[in-house]
């Protein structure tokens, strides 16, 4: 069995930009707002534009799933769950 990477868990609250489907002919009472989002997961990168959490970590092939980059602009917070030891 291979090893298990140290990661911090993290919980980060952003925003993300919104579009409504289907996207033509919009009414102005039917224009989105924007999503206010909670993510969890492990912290696989930081940039100084931009943070990646990723949902899943594959010890065996030593790669991550469910991977986004959120940039920096769109976070509102970001709290560790988990610091990694």
């Amino acid at each position: 069995m291979a090893t298990a990477k140290l990661m911090d868990i993290v919980m980060v609250h952003w925003v993300d930009s919104c579009e409504p489907q289907p996207n033509s002919e919009i009414e102005e009472q039917d224009i989105p707002g924007v999503q206010d989002i909670i993510q969890v997961g492990y912290l696989v990168k930081k940039t100084k534009d931009a943070i990646s959490v990723a949902g899943a970590w594959k010890q065996e092939l030593k790669t991550y799933d469910y991977v986004i980059t959120i940039p920096k602009v769109s976070i509102r917070s970001v709290e560790v769950l988990l610091t990694a030891h």
